[in-house]
């Protein structure tokens, strides 16, 4: 994405914006891995930062555009920036973090942010009819794209109502004129895009689609059954796949790796399972560490590069309002899980993970 240039940067000093106003200024829709470090990048150039942070929280919260050293300053209930390298407050002389690593924390186990009806992408685009169109012209718009429903919205977006399959049909029944005006059909359900999406599920399942409305009164999307199942999974193929990899990385690691091992990477952590996926790269990026795990076949550098993409992976799954992952990625994880496989000790012995 283009990056704003100086005087449209240094602009921003003093503005208070959501999360979301900010990640549009550069073109971005979503923290990722790709986003976040741009514009942390971009804001450093200039001497900003935010406060709060922007790469934590729903994206509707609102930052304020800030000089880097007001951050640090008193009343800011901040601390000290992400990114920046400290111990943690007890003197303990910790590994640094980088900003990819603190975001990671801040992300955590579970998704931070409510899904809501916008973040399902057939929720952004709409193919539909105008009133003065045909019923067969309706009809082989349906059968083209494999659509059960079309709305009926005129030029000036004015939602007419809903052509359904059954609709059709009941004029077929009814013995009725053939023609648009008789198979619109009133009953439908329509729901704001900035819904959260799991109150929406039993409107969607009762009725079997919704249209959504955007915050300026248009029709903009339609979400059915069919959506809802190719979309959920989608996002539920990662995290599946995420949480298999990071379980058989617990128990490869936790196997040889003791306390004084763990605590060379975070004093404060006791144990490999309390790691996160830049400190399980910190331990493992040491010669004598990588020894004890006796993978004599596993190149060090290109596994710990995998892991770091994985990593990387998993920071934009997690915030779950993040897109599509790419095939690439899904590859990615597939093959990195395989590889687990083969030097779990436990996998041998069971046939499930």
């Amino acid at each position: 994405m283009p990056t704003p240039d100086d005087a449209v940067l240094k602009s921003l000093e003093g503005v208070t914006l959501s999360i979301r106003d900010l990640l549009s200024r550069w073109g971005f829709r979503v923290r990722d891995h790709a986003s976040v470090p741009q514009i942390r990048l971009d804001l450093t150039s200039v001497g900003l930062t935010t406060v709060p942070d922007f790469a934590t929280g729903p994206q509707d919260v609102e930052v304020e555009v800030v000089p880097i050293g007001l951050k640090h300053g008193v009343g800011s209930g901040v601390g000290v920036g992400v990114g920046v390298g400290t111990d943690d407050g007890d003197g303990d002389g910790d590994a640094e973090k980088d900003s990819a690593d603190a975001a990671e924390e801040a992300v955590g186990k579970f998704p931070q942010t409510a899904m809501r009806v916008h973040d399902l992408r057939c929720a952004d685009s709409v193919t539909s009819i105008t009133p003065d169109e045909t019923l067969s012209v309706a009809m082989g718009r349906m059968v083209e794209f494999g659509y059960s429903q079309l709305p009926v919205i005129d030029a000036s977006g004015t939602l007419h109502g809903v052509v359904t399959w059954a609709s059709i049909a009941h004029i077929h029944a009814t013995g009725r004129e053939m023609c648009l005006a008789s198979a619109i059909s009133g009953e439908y359900e329509i729901v704001n895009a900035s819904a959260h999406l799991l109150p929406v599920l039993p409107t969607i399942r009762e009725h079997e689609f919704v249209l959504v409305r955007a915050a300026d009164g248009r029709v903009t999307g339609i979400v059915t059954s069919a959506d809802l199942a190719g979309e959920f999974g989608t996002v539920a193929r990662p995290f599946f796949t995420l949480g298999e990899i990071e379980r058989r990385l617990r128990r490869c690691l936790g196997r040889v790796y003791d306390d004084s091992d763990v605590q060379q990477v975070h004093k404060k952590r006791k144990s490999v399972d309390e790691l996160m996926f830049g400190e399980y790269i910190r331990l493992l990026d040491d010669e004598e560490r990588w020894a004890k795990l006796g993978w004599p076949l596993v190149d060090r550098d290109h596994f710990i590069g995998l892991l770091g993409r994985v990593k990387n992976v998993r920071n934009t799954v997690m915030h779950f309002n993040a897109p599509a992952l790419r095939p690439e990625q899904l590859d990615l994880l597939d093959s990195f899980v395989s590889m687990l496989r083969l030097y779990d000790p436990d996998y041998r012995a069971t046939s499930t993970a």
